[in-house]
């Protein structure tokens, strides 16, 4: 018996029929926490709904609700409502072997991206130096660190809640000797790091909207032989070369070429939106 069905066995007596059509058909898992979205004429009814949730799915131990959106510059949770079981926000995920710890009203962190973390590290070559720009609790640094031999990764994060985590992540997985954290801007942060010399082999540029005005100090840290950006962005299915041209022209008036390596279409975003990320390869004119 799927999900909804279970609820709605539970809770024929609670909840109107009109209410039991309404239920959802799934939910967030993020360790051993149950994330809900519910539709608005569910709201009255949310204690009971999330009790039945525990009593159906024993190994859940929290039940809290979605509120809100991302939002923001740090592109944090809008609100998140705590509804049943153990009222403790901070839960400890475990994905492709990685373990993140984090705190679900402060971070986002979406399960939508989990094939192009997976993906990204195979990727990697042996050797490498990466810059994770907007580097997060370290959805990139901390996969890469994991499946590859990857040289350094020098995880850069502005938003202090993030980076907070991202510290704890790293030891938590004992990669200190991989990945180097950052606090701080990444266009300041990149700057800085290209002042001492450091040219990397890939840069990560995994955020939205997407990074445009970040381009031009990223592109200090291209090596004489290539490196290799991933670049995020939000478009019309069609239309991803959009994306490309954007970095591209950049790239020409500050003496770059680009070739376009590859795309990915990550996830649904929204009617006829998508989550895409390019792969391009950029060396010095």
């Amino acid at each position: 018996m799927g999900f909804k069905d279970n609820l709605k066995e539970k809770l024929h007596n609670s909840l109107t029929q009109d209410e039991l059509l309404l239920l959802p058909r799934g939910f967030q898992t993020l360790g051993k926490v149950m994330i809900l979205k519910l539709q608005p004429k569910l709201l009255e009814k949310r204690k009971i709904i999330a009790d039945t949730c525990l009593e159906i799915l024993p190994k859940i131990k929290s039940v809290y609700l979605n509120l809100g959106k991302v939002k923001g510059k740090f592109r944090q949770p809008e609100k998140i409502e705590y509804l049943a079981g153990e009222n403790n926000p901070i839960v400890e995920h475990t994905e492709h072997g990685i373990r993140y710890i984090f705190d679900i009203t402060k971070i986002m962190f979406s399960k939508g991206n989990l094939n192009e973390r997976k993906y990204l590290a195979t990727l990697v070559k042996d050797g490498e130096i990466i810059v994770d720009m907007f580097a997060g609790i370290g959805y990139f640094s901390l996969p890469i660190a994991k499946h590859s031999s990857v040289e350094k990764i020098y995880s850069i994060e502005l938003n202090p809640d993030a980076y907070e985590f991202l510290v704890k992540n790293i030891k938590l997985n004992h990669f200190e000797e991989k990945i180097v954290p950052i606090h701080g801007d990444c266009r300041n942060e990149v700057v800085r790091l290209s002042e001492t010399g450091l040219r990397t082999d890939r840069v990560i540029m995994g955020v939205f909207p997407a990074p445009k005005d970040y381009i031009k100090e990223a592109l200090l840290l291209v090596k004489d032989s290539g490196t290799i950006f991933h670049y995020e962005g939000v478009v019309e299915k069609e239309n991803y070369r959009q994306l490309f041209d954007e970095f591209n022209e950049i790239a020409e008036r500050q003496n770059h070429q680009c070739k376009l390596l590859s795309k990915r279409f990550v996830k649904s975003y929204g009617p006829n939106l998508y989550h895409v990320t390019l792969d391009i390869k950029v060396k010095k004119s």
